[in-house]
C-alpha cells in the first residue's frame, strides 16, 4: 500500500516537470510581449502590435528640378543677335582644333539652355539663372570655363601669374563677343596693358621710349601676360628678353662689362626715360655711379704722376661730356679691356 502510494507521488511529480519543461521551450521560441499589451486568450504567444504606417517619401522626380537641354545657337541668337560668333575668329578655331560647330558654340561655354530660353527674359523665373554667364562669376570660375579649351604652352603659368593673384579673369582683357583680333581683344593690345599699369603709359610718353606708340611692338613683344618667370617675361630672366632684339649685346665677349651680365635695368629703364638710350641718368653721372674716381690725373703741370681726386679732376671728366666718346663698346669688346673702339 504505502508502495503504491509512493509511486504514484513519482510519476505526478515527473508529469509536473514535463509540463513546466514544455511551457518553458514554447516561451523561448515564442516572440516576447511587448510590455502593456493584451494576451490573446487560448494562444500560448502574445500578438505583436503593428508599427504605425511611415508616410510615402516623395518621388525623386517631385523633388529634383528637371535638367537643362542644349537647344542650339539659333535659339539663342533668336534673342542675343548682338552676339553671333559665327564668323569670330573664337567661332572659327572652336571648329578647327576642337571640332565644335557653330550651332553648339553657344551652350560649349554658357551650358545647355533650354530652361533659361523657356523662362522668357522672366529674371523671377528659377530657369533664367541656370544659363553660365562668366561675367557674373567669380574670376577663378570664369577663367575656368576659357581654360576649358584652352591649355596651350604660354598658360603653362597662369596658375601663379601676378593677374590672377591680382583677382583678374579672362573676361578682363578678352571678350569673345565683342573682341578683335586673335586674341580677342576688347582693347588695342596696348591699351589693354595700360588700361591698368598707369605709371608704364607715363613712361612710354618720355623722349626716350621703346615704340609702343609708333605701333612697331606691343607689350606682348616683352611680356606674357598668362604668367612668366620675372614680371611676366618672355624670357627666362630680363637679360635673356633683352637679347632676344638686342643681341649683339649680350655677347660673349672677351671683356665683359659686368652691369651688362648683371641686369640691363642697372643702367636702363626699359619701358621709357627722359634721357637717351632709356638711360636712367645722363653721362658721365651713370658712369660714375660704379666708377667713382674714373681718372685719377694729376693737377698740376709738372710730372706725370697721378694726382688727389679733387673738384678739378670732377670739372674735367665732365668736361669731356659722356664716357662713350672713348668707351664706344660700352656692352663688352672682343679687343681692349677699356672698352674703346
Amino acid at each position: 500500500m504505502n508502495h503504491w502510494h509512493l509511486s504514484r507521488n513519482r510519476a505526478g511529480a515527473l508529469a509536473l516537470t514535463l509540463a513546466f519543461s514544455s511551457a518553458a521551450r514554447a516561451a523561448a521560441q515564442s516572440p516576447q510581449q511587448p510590455s502593456g499589451s493584451p494576451a490573446v486568450a487560448g494562444s500560448t504567444q502574445a500578438a505583436q502590435v503593428p508599427a504605425p504606417p511611415q508616410p510615402a517619401p516623395a518621388s525623386a522626380a517631385a523633388a529634383a528640378p528637371a535638367a537643362a537641354e542644349k537647344i542650339g545657337a539659333t535659339v539663342c541668337l533668336s534673342c542675343h543677335s548682338d552676339h553671333d560668333i559665327s564668323k569670330k575668329t573664337h567661332s572659327k578655331a572652336m571648329m578647327s582644333a576642337k571640332g565644335v560647330t557653330p550651332e553648339q558654340s553657344c551652350e560649349t561655354c554658357h551650358g545647355p539652355g533650354s530652361l533659361h530660353a523657356a523662362a522668357a527674359g522672366d529674371k523671377n523665373n528659377p530657369g533664367f539663372a541656370t544659363i553660365k554667364n562668366p561675367k557674373a562669376l567669380g574670376s577663378y570660375e570664369a577663367s575656368e570655363v576659357c581654360l576649358t579649351c584652352h591649355k596651350q604652352k604660354h598658360l603653362t603659368l597662369w596658375g601663379t601669374s601676378p593677374h590672377k593673384q591680382a583677382g583678374l579673369s579672362c573676361e578682363k582683357c578678352h571678350s569673345i563677343h565683342e573682341g578683335g583680333g586673335r586674341a580677342q581683344l576688347a582693347k588695342d593690345p596696348v591699351e589693354a596693358c595700360l588700361t591698368c599699369h598707369k605709371s608704364k603709359r607715363a613712361d612710354i610718353q618720355l623722349a626716350s621710349h621703346h615704340p609702343l606708340l609708333e605701333g612697331k611692338i606691343t607689350c606682348a613683344g616683352c611680356h606674357n601676360p598668362h604668367g612668366g618667370v620675372e614680371g611676366n617675361l618672355k624670357g627666362e630672366s630680363l637679360e635673356d628678353t633683352c637679347f632676344r632684339c638686342h643681341a649683339e649685346k649680350g655677347g660673349p665677349f672677351l671683356h665683359e662689362h659686368p652691369p651688362v651680365a648683371e641686369s640691363c635695368a642697372i643702367c636702363h629703364k626699359p619701358h621709357g626715360s627722359a634721357i637717351d638710350n632709356l638711360l636712367k641718368q645722363p653721362q658721365p653721372f651713370l658712369c660714375m655711379r660704379c666708377h667713382k674716381v674714373p681718372h685719377k690725373e694729376s693737377t698740376s703741370t709738372a710730372g706725370t704722376g697721378a694726382g688727389p681726386w679733387n673738384a678739378l679732376s670732377a670739372r674735367k671728366v665732365e668736361e669731356r661730356g659722356r664716357c662713350t666718346d672713348c668707351h664706344r663698346e660700352i656692352h663688352g669688346s672682343d679687343r681692349k679691356a677699356a672698352l674703346k673702339d
